[in-house]
């Protein structure tokens, strides 16, 4: 399991780290062929409420998988493009 998390614009603690790498995790159970998994966790320079951005890239041959979100909380943009990516990955699991 390759996964890389990247925290942009802020430093993510230990907490939020451990939730998005047990997330990202539970994708590999969905699929045998994804190689990897990018997780980008930016904080946005607006002063809207909803500012925390989670970009995951699934690392599969071919095309790569890929969902943004954006959220209030990490975990909240973490779970929505987890839940994207799931739907894209039973779309590729069809093929």
């Amino acid at each position: 399991m390759n996964i890389i998390i990247k925290d942009v614009n802020f430093n993510a603690d230990a907490n939020l780290l451990e939730f998005t790498r047990k997330k990202a995790e539970k994708i590999f159970n969905l699929y045998d062929g994804i190689q990897g998994v990018e997780v980008n966790l930016k904080l946005e320079s607006n002063k809207e409420l909803e500012n925390k951005t989670a970009e995951i890239r699934v690392i599969v041959p071919g095309n790569d998988l890929y969902a943004s979100k954006t959220d209030k909380t990490f975990e909240g943009a973490t779970d929505s493009s987890i839940m994207a990516l799931r739907k894209q990955v039973e779309r590729l699991k069809a093929k």
